[in-house]
């Protein structure tokens, strides 16, 4: 045999922190509620409290969201139903804001989806009036 078999903890055994924490549970409260008693119980040793505040914090406090960036700038006139042209203008507007570092790379990136968005409208558009023009001839 290799190693040292049959020293220390038998295997599936819990270690001692999760064993007191499992003897605890007789009363039927919630996990959450069970962890806050525990957490707020000062005569428990300092790291079975420490451990119920980290098991309970997810369910207390939810992860900051980052308040979203707003971003302005101005749109051709004719923007909804702007040429090819006045599109390809407005993106090299955008790419020359990123080059003089006035926007950021994902804001560009989220401007450019939205006017690709536009142009593909504009396109369908016309290639449904096409179509309407052909089958009428």
């Amino acid at each position: 045999m290799t190693g040292n078999t049959g020293r220390g903890r038998p295997l599936g055994s819990r270690n001692k922190l999760t064993a007191e924490t499992l003897a605890l549970v007789t009363d039927g409260r919630t996990p959450v509620a069970f962890a806050l008693g525990l957490m707020n119980d000062e005569s428990k040793p300092q790291d079975l409290r420490l451990n119920a505040a980290r098991i309970a914090a997810p369910y207390l406090h939810s992860k900051p969201q980052l308040e979203p960036r707003m971003v302005s700038f101005a749109l051709p006139e004719n923007f909804i139903s702007a040429t090819p042209e006045a599109l390809n203008k407005l993106h090299a507007d955008i790419l020359r804001a990123v080059a003089n570092s006035e926007i950021s790379l994902e804001d560009a990136k989220d401007i450019s989806s939205i006017i690709e968005t536009q142009r593909r409208t504009i396109e369908t558009a016309d290639l449904a009036e096409r179509i309407k023009r052909l089958e009428k001839s």
